[in-house]
């Protein structure tokens, strides 16, 4: 049984004049959104092998602050570039690219691929997938690169309300 859960980064700044979008950087209601959510995660009690994050600072930042909420080691977080700009093919891809020995991933990173990959996973439209969006999944399935071709089970889908 494999284990995914997409979560999209919380809410951030406007990219100003001289910042990119790739350096935006979480607002303060992105810091609440971060701090609900990964009490979510805590009282599920759900842990993760791996936390996945795009290289895009809101996405990190994300990561770092639900690492830090379930107590994973923020040492152990990987950046993956690719997930910043991937479209859900690419998404896709990274995940089914994950190690066997991960049985629960966690992946951080941007709509619309976040959001169409849900989707597809749920087979029926989600209306919107706003910031620090959780979707979780399980595969029964014993690699990742069959994950999407085999059964699996939504567990659930949440976003935060502040």
């Amino acid at each position: 049984m494999k284990y995914l859960l997409l979560n999209r980064h919380a809410s951030s700044l406007s990219a100003g004049f001289k910042m990119s979008d790739h350096d935006r950087e979480l607002a303060q209601i992105g810091f609440k959104e971060c701090e609900l959510m990964g009490k979510k995660i805590r009282q599920k009690e759900i842990s993760f092998d791996l936390m996945l994050s795009s290289s895009a600072i809101r996405a990190y930042v994300t990561c770092q602050l639900m690492a830090s909420e379930i107590n994973y080691p923020i040492d152990k977080i990987q950046v993956c570039s690719n997930i910043y700009g991937a479209n859900k093919d690419l998404l896709k891809s990274i995940i089914k690219n994950t190690s066997d020995h991960v049985d629960s991933l966690a992946v951080y990173g941007h709509n619309p691929a976040f959001h169409l990959l849900a989707e597809e996973l749920y087979n029926e439209n989600i209306c919107q997938f706003p910031p620090c969006s959780m979707f979780y999944v399980s595969f029964d399935v014993v690699n990742w690169i069959n994950c999407f071709e085999g059964n699996r089970k939504f567990i659930f889908f949440h976003f935060p309300t502040i």
